[in-house]
């Protein structure tokens, strides 16, 4: 999408001198970080095929953190809703549009080695940028914003639901912070804004026929998912986890807009926010946004400017004071003038030079956004008199399923996935089941079962304590084990 934006300035970084002590999301705490990639966290219909496409975050922790109530940031990347082969085309950079993208991976493990939870997920993405007239164009991306908030929502739900059951996570679940880069903060901005159905009726979101550009009865846009899941209404949406609370209490937004901002009302949710003034996908103040590839106009959105206008005007940003009611031109909000799309990002073509450039302008995002964060959040004073040290690590979930889907083929069935009750079997077609585990997408065993002598065939009832959620079953057959993923809803 298309933006505006403003010049660096120099922030002094939070830091700390010789002797002095470390503070908690303020200083870098933690000297490592464990990262889990790949965890499911919702499941809905992709918008090309209309198949279930499972939804993926990557979560990074401090190592060595003992909290158990820790901040969580959701970044998302950038990519104006596209697949990310055909956003690559369009901005003519790698990686983007993917949960690795390099400023948003680098921003996670800043805010993590700080003591926050930082997650870098995507979403459901996918729209049209060629349909022949503007309106089918607004449509169609209206559309992929609105499965993008559905997902943010379901993400939401999903950190909460395990606070409140498992707790792998550990999250404090009343500090949920969501934004990301461009259309990533686009997600952010409308799950804290986007919230009565009179907001799509506005003329802008509806078709010359006065129907809502968002049919929310439609496969993908409704409140039902591909498993069963109702969300109760569709702004929920049917991506998991319902029954839990999906208001984040603040959003980082680097670059992103909002559809309208009549969708601000004084919902408390401040906002701090990064621009770049110039920025030629997404608007600093109010403007009509164009396709990447051909220059074609879709719809009229409002940046960072006239976001923090409103916000004002609301009263929305009163978390910031009285610290930080000086900020210019309003409270949180941070301009880069003379400067375009995404100075903080850098790319696979970029040079050394670039990428300098890039980080200075995140040493920035993290001096500013750092202590009102703080703020926002009614964060607590911790201090440390040395670094916590320990060993960074890296968990990827995909790669141990991928091998599962090679190794089992058809040879092992386990079923009903998704199930609405904690009963599932398992079928060998390999020889004898020898043993069985249930465990958390992160590693936990939860469970185990051992079948009896020569069993091929094996039904598991699984204890009380298991919840509705995502697992890997290990299967253990003759001198090997194969993981395979299960799938539990609510019943």
């Amino acid at each position: 999408m298309r933006a505006w934006r403003i010049s660096v300035g120099a922030l002094l970084v939070v830091g700390i001198g010789l002797g002095q002590s470390l503070q908690r999301y303020q200083n870098e705490v933690f000297t490592s970080i464990k990262v889990t990639k790949n965890v499911v966290y919702g499941r809905n219909y992709a918008y090309v095929n209309n198949q279930p496409e499972d939804l993926y975050m990557d979560i990074y922790e401090p190592a060595g953190d003992t909290a158990q109530k820790r901040p969580v940031i959701v970044l998302i990347h950038a990519g104006s809703f596209l697949p990310p082969f055909a956003a690559s085309q369009a901005f003519g950079k790698a990686p983007i549009g993917t949960k690795e993208d390099s400023a948003i991976v680098e921003l996670c493990r800043r805010y993590a080695r700080r003591g926050y939870v930082a997650i870098s997920a995507t979403h459901r993405l996918g729209w049209n940028p060629f349909l022949s007239t503007q309106e089918e164009r607004a449509a169609s991306i209206i559309q992929a914003v609105w499965r993008a908030v559905q997902d943010g929502r379901a993400l939401v739900r999903y950190l909460r639901k395990d606070a409140a059951t498992t707790n792998q996570w550990r999250i404090d679940p009343d500090r949920i912070v969501m934004g990301g880069s461009s259309s990533g903060a686009y997600v952010g901005l409308h799950v804290a804004y986007l919230n009565l159905p009179s907001e799509l009726n506005q003329p802008k979101f509806t078709y010359s026929n006065s129907q809502p550009f968002v049919d929310t009865t439609a496969l993908g846009l409704s409140r039902q998912g591909p498993n069963g899941q109702d969300g109760g209404n569709a702004f929920e949406g049917g991506s998991g986890h319902s029954g839990y609370p999906s208001h984040i209490q603040a959003v980082l937004n680097l670059g992103g807009a909002l559809g309208d901002t009549t969708f601000i009302q004084n919902e408390n949710i401040p906002v701090i926010s990064f621009h770049g003034v110039d920025d030629n996908t997404t608007p600093y103040l109010t403007a009509t946004v164009y396709t990447a590839v051909g220059n074609y106009p879709i719809i009229e959105v409002s940046g960072s400017h006239d976001i923090h206008l409103r916000l004002y005007e609301k009263g929305n940003l009163a978390a910031l004071s009285p610290e930080f009611m000086s900020d210019a031109p309003f409270p949180g909000l941070r301009p880069f003038p003379g400067v375009g799309f995404q100075p903080w990002g850098w790319y696979s073509t970029s040079t050394p030079a670039e990428k300098a450039a890039a980080l200075r302008y995140i040493d920035t995002i993290m001096s500013f956004s750092l202590p009102r964060l703080f703020k926002v959040l009614s964060l607590p004073t911790q201090t440390y008199s040395q670094p916590v040290a320990g060993q960074d690590t890296v968990i990827d979930l995909a790669s141990s399923l991928a091998w599962a889907n090679r190794s089992a083929g058809e040879t092992i069935r386990l079923y009903p996935t998704p199930a609405n009750s904690p009963l599932l079997t398992i079928e060998s077609a390999e020889g004898p089941l020898q043993h069985l585990a249930l465990y958390t997408f992160d590693g936990r065993l939860l469970c185990e079962a051992t079948p009896p002598s020569n069993t091929t065939h094996y039904t598991w009832l699984l204890p009380d304590y298991v919840t509705p959620g995502y697992y890997l079953v290990k299967v253990q057959i003759k001198n090997y084990t194969i993981p395979l993923r299960w799938c539990y809803i609510s019943p």
